[in-house]
């Protein structure tokens, strides 16, 4: 006799009469927007919904005047019929600064498009557990510096997935993740933007498998001063395709991002911890990779809260480089100085050479990243003008080919 059997049989009965062998619905209900009123009642419906509510907005474009919230109410999902045929215009939009803002944990947007928004397309803020997956944001009118900031704009989040969207014509970044904490970022689009993929004060970041192009820059990875999160550390940029990023820098005056020169790949700027590979970074008129001090960029800024304004420990090994023909930018600052230096040909590697004089470990690392690539060091710290760094500059990269530690896995 099978007794196996029998206590399996007499298990699977028990849990059947005690209703506990499956999980049982946590009170989910699937809600529809009304496709006739849809703006008040996606609106009605964030506002009313209870805990794991599953919101479902139906196909069409749909006119929106004001900035559509959700405020506190945890596990909501936000789905549409894909990010091609929802779709939430903004054009017409009379008040909020924002598309869409969301607040509340365990919150999921999916499939659908924003377009046209006052301000960014859709902010997410100070939630934990979000999965933000084929969206699209994007306006309409093409390169403006009147366009919202940022497309898809999680600020201060933690256990952060942004998967397969995409976004487009923003005057600041497109994908963008600001003072986050374990973050995956994978298989997403970027193009036509100031800056494609922007990694700001964010800690455990993993950004891979991404399309970024035709941005002004490609990939950015900033650590910058007067921040809540002090500074980012122990991010994996690796095995995206980021090419011909040489459109124009049509940035309000003013901002971070209005120094990066049409052609530029990858920047980073005062980081920590960060491994940069198997790349391929390719058709860029300036500058391929480009690694700076805060000091560098000339901006006041404060250590009071933790800053630190230098690069440590940027490991960038196995990526695939190459450059494009054209002359360097000459429409910003840093792409007038760099095309001086250099007779307006572009460059694959350049560190602007401002390290902590206390530092003991090397501030970066290059290996196997390919043969004949053209490296600078401007040796900046000990140049007081444009024609001091041309005396200075260095291109032996030599200096810098050692190993560093990979970084771990990102696992949310």
């Amino acid at each position: 006799m099978d007794y196996k059997f029998i206590y399996r049989l007499l298990g699977w009965i028990g849990c059947l009469l005690l209703f506990s062998c499956a999980p049982q619905d946590q009170g989910s209900q699937l809600l529809q927007v009304d496709a006739a009123d849809f703006e008040k009642s996606l609106q009605t419906l964030l506002i009313t919904a209870d805990s794991g509510s599953i919101i479902v907005m139906p196909e069409g474009r749909f006119g929106i005047q004001r900035s559509i919230s959700l405020d506190g109410v945890i596990g909501i999902t936000l789905k549409g019929a894909g990010k091609d045929k929802t779709i939430l215009s903004f054009k017409q939009q009379i008040q909020g600064a924002e598309g869409l803002l969301m607040k509340g944990d365990n919150l999921t947007l999916e499939g659908f498009s924003v377009e046209d928004s006052k301000g960014d397309g859709i902010k997410i803020q100070d939630a934990n557990t979000v999965v933000l997956r084929d969206l699209n944001v994007t306006w309409t009118n093409g390169a403006d510096s009147t366009n919202g900031g940022y497309g898809i704009y999680p600020v201060s989040c933690t256990d952060l997935l942004m998967e397969r969207c995409e976004a487009s014509f923003a005057s600041d970044a497109g994908l963008y993740v600001g003072q986050c904490t374990n973050v995956i970022m994978r298989e997403n689009y970027a193009h036509h933007n100031v800056a494609g993929i922007e990694i700001e004060n964010s800690r455990n970041v993993d950004c891979y498998q991404n399309l970024s192009e035709n941005n002004t820059g490609g990939i950015l990875i900033f650590n910058l001063p007067n921040l809540p999160q002090a500074f980012g550390y122990n991010v994996r940029v690796f095995d995206n395709v980021c090419r011909d990023n040489n459109f124009q820098n049509f940035s309000p005056k003013g901002g971070m991002v209005n120094i990066i020169p049409p052609g530029s790949g990858i920047t980073v700027v005062a980081h920590r911890d960060l491994e940069i590979f198997a790349n391929e970074i390719t058709g860029h008129k300036t500058l391929g990779l480009g690694i700076v001090s805060y000091l560098f960029t000339q901006r006041p800024f404060s250590t009071d809260n933790g800053f630190d304004p230098f690069y440590y420990h940027i490991n960038v090994h196995d990526n695939t480089f190459s450059r494009s023909e054209e002359l360097a930018d000459q429409t910003t600052e840093y792409g007038q100085l760099l095309s001086a230096l250099f007779g307006g040909q572009p460059q694959d590697i350049l560190l602007d050479g401002i390290l902590n004089p206390e530092q003991t470990k090397p501030a970066a690392c290059f290996a196997n990243n390919g043969e004949g690539l053209r490296f600078a060091n401007l040796n900046a710290a000990q140049a007081q003008s444009a024609q001091d760094m041309m005396k200075s500059l260095n291109n032996d990269m030599g200096l810098f080919q050692c190993d560093l530690p990979a970084l771990q896995e990102v696992n949310i």
